[in-house]
């Protein structure tokens, strides 16, 4: 066997899932082999997988999964472009629709699909994956190649993709929260006055209505319900690489188990909102949400389930909150901070990769969210 040796299975169920998950933090569960699974058996966009295992002298040194999908590439650009862009898909629908060889799963929850073992040469393993996505791209016939959604600290990693032709381009924030608190009272008391006032506000309006919460700890019966006010929020999406079906929430279910819940608001028995989260160790994801737009706003039901979040991660143990890559004004106004994302392309044509490059202000700006003073002290 070589220094670094790479399998490429177009089958999960050929990896070995406790090999898979043996690299991961505890608290990773976007990263298990079973989350992937979920993923695959959802057939999301029709995306086509492929799962790439690196051993180093015979031991695991990374793990990633590939995604083939086709992707308009003015999906991260401005509003008024990405509106020409739909304008002349009307009569084109091509226009500027790419196919992509991504290093990541078709989910858009700011993580990345790639691991690496603590003792890893990294640099060797990240190059065998490129090659992998390099392999994947040309049997697919896919021109665009990118290792998608990694962190400030993670992208620091992945500087080495430059001598392979790839740039580095930002992609939309993360916000995550960190939750020092031994109760819910102690986080709003921990708020300065008009940001305190703000979410007592929002706390009131529930109670006026009244929003009930609840805790739903199996996904499996409520799937229908919260994919449906999914929809709602998809239909208003500024940014969307993929729609997720039914089936993704089923298999979440299924896949995860209790470290997949809901929160669910409801008024007179109606369900208003809801959010999908995952919970293991001490991080909380905020993956998904679900509203019912027709009455969001009288009833405060966002924010109020943002709140609800923060609470439950305070219940359940958590000392950090991941709230997504939405909705930045709300989420920083209740203590969030942005947290930069990173994406790295390559065109496989030298010449195209070259217009890429220099277009990619434009198609990939820098989203400037604003960090605030929430708390009064150092919380």
């Amino acid at each position: 066997m070589s220094a670094t040796d790479v399998q490429v299975h177009a089958d999960l169920d050929a990896v070995d899932a406790r090999e898979w998950d043996s690299i991961l933090a505890p608290d990773d569960l976007q990263g298990t082999h079973r989350f992937a699974r979920a993923c695959r058996d959802a057939r999301i966009e029709d995306a086509v997988l492929r799962h790439v295992v690196v051993r180093q002298h015979g031991r695991l040194a990374a793990t990633a999964t590939l995604t083939r999908l086709t992707v308009a590439l003015d999906l991260l650009a401005p509003g008024p472009l990405r509106h020409i862009a739909g304008a002349v898909r009307h009569a084109h629908p091509g226009f500027l629709r790419v196919p992509f060889v991504l290093c990541g799963l078709p989910v858009s929850f700011g993580a990345s699909s790639l691991r690496f073992a603590p003792d890893a040469d990294a640099v060797a393993a990240l190059h065998a994956v490129a090659r992998a996505m390099d392999e994947f791209a040309e049997e697919s016939g896919a021109s665009l190649l990118c290792f998608k959604e990694f962190t400030a600290g993670e992208a620091d990693r992945l500087g080495s993709l430059a001598e392979l032709g790839y740039f580095a381009a930002p992609s939309l924030p993360g916000c995550s929260l960190r939750v020092p608190w031994g109760d819910f009272a102690a986080y709003l008391g921990a708020m300065r006055a008009g940001y305190r006032r703000q979410a007592r506000a929002g706390l009131a309006a529930r109670r006026s209505v009244p929003l009930e919460v609840t805790r739903v700890d199996d996904l499996a019966p409520e799937c229908g319900r919260i994919h449906a006010l999914y929809e709602q929020v998809m239909d208003r999406a500024e940014h969307r690489l993929e729609r997720l079906p039914r089936a993704f929430f089923e298999r979440l279910a299924a896949e995860m188990g209790p470290a997949a819940r809901a929160l669910l608001l409801h008024s007179d028995g109606r369900l208003e909102a809801a959010a999908v989260l995952l919970h293991a160790g001490d991080t909380l994801t905020f993956l998904l949400a679900g509203i019912d737009y027709a009455h969001n706003r009288e009833h405060v039901a966002y924010p109020n389930l943002v709140l609800e979040v923060v609470a439950e991660a305070i219940r359940c143990g958590a000392t950090r909150i991941e709230l997504g890559q939405t909705s930045y004004a709300l989420k920083t106004r209740l203590g969030g901070v942005p947290d930069p994302r990173w994406i790295f392309l390559r065109h496989r044509g030298e010449k195209r990769r070259r217009i890429m490059r220099a277009a990619a202000p434009l198609l990939f700006p820098q989203t400037s969210v604003p960090v605030r003073r929430v708390f009064a002290t150092g919380a």
